[in-house]
């Protein structure tokens, strides 16, 4: 088939893949997801099994989960727009905003996918790299760019991915207040800093703050998030959105969660923290440059032995992230903090191999 059958973005992207090979023994460190499901699941699967109407198509609207995700944000339920994934969501954010050729700017090191799918619905990419080193917003740059580009978009990852860097709400205000763009805000890994700008939603209209269950609900599978943005904003979300694009078990377990299982939530957050501090200890006792992170992960400078390292962690069945060959990244490995025993057996394969 002729390749100008394709649309343009369709003749260069390649598709997602994992690394060939993995298996369900192997020690997930590569992947930000927690290491236990959650504890409502069991008492989910109980009810499921007595009544689930899979055969009919379930309420389009998610009610009950907007309300109990508007309990759980101490926000709105006019302000809450459901997604299939954070991804997902910014596919929506994109399709809300973006323009053929419209700017959208993005501070890297940070989450490719805000690239990829404004990419994906015509939009062209602005870089104000983070500062090298601290990983800080250069926040001077970041406005006078966006007003001499005419950017549409600006995005924040608090914490971010890949660093774990977060940034002061005083920051984020002032490019609220000076960028004339909207700011998307992303707060997947909130809990594991605590601090959200979610109060700021009454006071800036041009805020929207990206969510997903991956990672504080440890519901990567389920691929469900959410959007939270001023009324207007949500119902253009709501009308662009696939309106059935959730799936019943997906919205079903995260109602079931959020109602049943907020104490286990804080617990496996605390636990989480507790394991971050253990890591970054370990492993600037054996000598690796650690970032200090506020989220569920590390990022690790291994210098020129990184891949190496990758591959002798790979072999005894452990995955850490290499991003080594990464621009703004050389030389580093993104590693999730897991469960105590799973960060025992990383610490002591790396005592082995370092």
């Amino acid at each position: 088939m002729k390749n100008t059958y394709f649309s343009k973005i369709a003749q260069t992207i390649e598709p997602y893949q994992w690394e060939e090979g993995i298996t369900e023994q192997m020690l997930r460190f590569d992947a930000n997801t927690l290491p236990f499901p959650p504890k409502s699941v069991e008492r989910f699967l109980n009810a499921m099994a007595k009544r689930c109407p899979i055969n009919e198509y379930a309420d389009p609207t998610y009610a009950t989960l907007k309300k109990l995700i508007a309990d759980y944000e101490q926000t709105d339920v006019s302000m809450i727009t459901i997604t299939n994934s954070g991804d997902e969501a910014l596919d929506i954010i994109a399709k809300t905003f973006i323009n053929p050729q419209d700017k959208f700017i993005v501070q890297p090191p940070t989450y490719e996918m805000f690239s990829i799918q404004c990419e994906m619905n015509g939009g062209k990419q602005i870089e104000v790299p983070l500062i090298p080193k601290t990983f800080a917003m250069d926040v001077n740059t970041l406005i006078e760019t966006s007003k001499n580009v005419t950017a549409k978009l600006i995005f924040i990852c608090n914490p971010n991915n890949p660093t774990g860097t977060t940034y002061p709400q005083a920051e984020i205000e002032r490019i609220l207040t000076e960028s004339n763009c909207i700011v998307v805000v992303d707060e997947v890994y909130r809990e594991f800093y605590g601090k959200s700008v979610v109060q700021l939603l009454t006071k800036y209209d041009n805020l929207v703050i990206l969510r997903s269950f991956s990672k504080f609900a440890a519901m990567a599978g389920a691929r469900i998030g959410y959007l939270i943005s001023n009324p207007t904003i949500n119902n253009k979300f709501d009308g662009i959105r696939l309106p059935m694009g959730v799936s019943y078990l997906s919205y079903k377990l995260a109602e079931y969660v959020l109602q049943f299982d907020k104490n286990w939530i804080v617990k496996q957050v605390q636990m989480i923290i507790r394991e971050r501090e253990r890591l970054t200890y370990e492993l600037t006792k054996l000598g690796c440059i650690t970032y200090p992170s506020q989220a569920n992960f590390l990022l690790v400078d291994l210098g020129g032995r990184a891949q190496e390292i990758c591959k002798k962690l790979r072999d005894n069945n452990i995955l850490i992230r290499d991003r080594s060959t990464k621009k703004y990244l050389e030389g580093c490995v993104r590693i999730t903090v897991r469960s105590p025993e799973e960060n025992t057996k990383l610490i002591a394969n790396l005592k082995q191999i370092l």
